[in-house]
């Protein structure tokens, strides 16, 4: 019985998916065939980027609106305890960057709030009296090119959203491995006790970011290839950790200034005739999810 019930659940997704598709279908071919660098697979991209607006508008964003009404007390505390409950795997991502300075951050964030934040509770490490202890995210992903691996074309997940090869392969090696997963096996605890963290922490998630979305949404001209750019410049920024990138072939010579009207339109138009020699990602705005602005993109 409980096989056919399962069985008929698989089905019923399915089925989900095929009418979503069917629904977004037309909008997909009104879509440019041309190919950004880095997305070979746009088409198929965004036909699941579609998908995933259809699941968020009906599904995920509701589920946010919800979160929200809840008073602040105990929702907060649900979330600290959701984010305590990752940390083990913040720890052991730092640990094989052999990044001190996360290192230090991520354990020492889940000792205090563990121990003074009942549990992990209260976010206390990050109050003035701990010293505001910066909260650092962790993953394989980002583990995968401390090592120097590329990351590969971008590809949309269904669900999960934006991605790509390298980060895909983290998502899955930190399933499979993550500490707490293991603790939880050892006890014996099943999927059904395991799955209220990752609830918590998506619908807290979307919520925080629902208004920024919402606003992005509402004034991007191509919202796919915007949140695409965001995902870039957020997983560039928490590979290095606020470190500097260095950037290599460009000039730092004091330009001379004598020179004709005539010179000086000359040497303006060569800036914008000739492409900047910027290596690979570097010519990418830098920016600080969510505070971004998409008219840096048009400007830079």
């Amino acid at each position: 019985m409980y096989n056919t019930n399962k069985k008929s659940h698989y089905m019923l997704i399915i089925l989900m998916i095929f009418i979503l598709n069917s629904c977004v279908s037309s909008e997909i071919n009104d879509l440019s065939n041309e190919t950004s660098a880095g997305d070979p697979f746009e088409s198929t991209n965004r036909g699941i980027f579609l998908i995933n607006e259809k699941l968020d508008d009906y599904l995920f964003k509701p589920v946010a609106r919800g979160w929200r009404e809840i008073p602040k007390f105990p929702r907060e505390n649900l979330s600290n305890l959701a984010e305590t409950a990752g940390a083990p795997l913040d720890i052991a991502n730092a640990i094989l960057q052999l990044d001190t300075e996360s290192i230090r951050l991520t354990l020492s964030r889940f000792i205090i709030n563990v121990t003074f934040g009942i549990g992990g509770m209260y976010d206390v490490a990050s109050t003035e009296a701990f010293g505001k202890i910066e909260k650092r995210n962790e993953d394989f992903g980002q583990t995968l090119a401390v090592w120097g691996f590329s990351e590969g074309p971008y590809i949309m997940l269904p669900i999960f959203g934006p991605s790509n090869i390298r980060d895909t392969i983290g998502r899955g090696v930190d399933t499979l491995f993550n500490p707490v997963t293991f603790a939880y096996r050892m006890n014996g605890i099943g999927f059904e006790s395991r799955l209220p963290q990752p609830v918590v922490s998506g619908a807290s998630t979307r919520e925080k970011y629902m208004d920024y979305i919402d606003e992005i949404k509402s004034s991007s001209l191509d919202f796919y290839a915007t949140m695409r750019s965001l995902y870039g410049q957020q997983r560039e920024k928490e590979i290095l950790n606020g470190k500097k990138k260095k950037i290599k072939n460009i000039n730092y010579e004091i330009p001379s200034y004598d020179f004709s009207p005539k010179e000086q339109i000359n040497q303006e138009m060569q800036k914008v005739i000739e492409p900047r020699k910027l290596k690979d990602k570097d010519s990418l705005p830098s920016s600080s999810y969510p505070e971004y602005n998409e008219t840096d993109l048009l400007t830079n």
